[in-house]
């Protein structure tokens, strides 16, 4: 049976498609934005460019605006796809902050490729319910797509903060624990792109922005937890969705559930 369902991630300039198609064959046809399509199960043929191209499992087709071409399964199996969209405004800014503001919109320079990394950052992208966890992996997909895929010279904007400016940005997302910025609000409070603000936070702590904020909450709220303290407090505390949400973060980090825990008094 054929299923299509957008999702709005909630990201200006982002949209996701999860679809599978059996029966239904695309007309010759073209997109406003970028479609970036990782075949899930089954094989797609397609025409682009004036070729015949045939794709199965875990390839990616790059798919440029008004770039005309068609589709249908290559059997009567069908093929389920998970798309990623892009504004190609959006994407403008986008590729400027990736290369340091030495270029543009970039041009696609392969129609299908297959990555083991970006198959993993594409398809985490539909499944991610963290807000501060998606902009990360997608400015990640990003970085590795564009880097393969397209004419544009991906930088890695350094090693990490210096002390002064860790300091500063440390104790604000301390302060912020119960509400978690995003990943625009902490590159505006370091004057950095997101780009530049999530490479040099992952060289400097060894750990993208959501695990360590994940880490640092779970720290904070280990001692209050050995103090018998409610666990809906704690998790309301320290920004957590609910008590259900922190207790499953809680038992994968440290071994056991909040209320497992033993406390032996000496």
């Amino acid at each position: 049976m054929d299923s299509v369902v957008h999702q709005a991630p909630g990201h200006p300039g982002v949209r996701l498609i999860d679809a599978r198609y059996q029966q239904f064959a695309f007309p010759r046809h073209f997109h406003l934005e970028y479609h970036i399509g990782l075949i899930v199960t089954g094989q797609q043929r397609y025409a682009a460019g004036g070729e015949r191209q045939l794709a199965g499992a875990g390839d990616i087709l790059l798919m440029a605006p008004e770039h005309v071409h068609d589709g249908a399964s290559a059997d009567d199996q069908g093929y389920a796809i998970r798309i990623l969209t892009l504004d190609p405004t959006w994407l403008t800014d986008v590729s400027r902050d990736l290369s340091d503001g030495r270029q543009g919109l970039p041009t696609l320079s392969a129609k299908q490729l297959r990555h083991p990394q970006l198959q993993y950052l594409l398809n985490g992208l539909h499944h991610q319910q963290d807000a501060l966890a998606f902009q990360s992996q997608l400015w990640e997909t990003l970085a590795l797509l564009l880097g393969m895929g397209s004419s544009l010279s991906v930088r890695d904007p350094g090693n990490g903060f210096d002390p002064q400016r860790w300091r500063q940005l440390r104790d604000w997302l301390e302060s912020r624990l119960d509400q978690p910025p995003s990943l625009e609000e902490m590159a505006a409070f370091v004057d950095l792109s997101p780009w530049q603000l999530l490479r040099r936070f992952r060289n400097h702590c060894g750990l993208p922005p959501q695990q360590w904020l994940t880490q640092l909450r779970l720290e904070r709220a280990l001692p209050r937890v050995l103090a018998g303290q409610p666990l809906s407090a704690i998790a309301l505390d320290l920004g957590f969705y609910d008590q259900a949400h922190f207790s499953r973060l809680f038992r994968r980090t440290y071994g056991a559930p909040p209320r497992g825990l033993k406390v032996v008094k000496r």
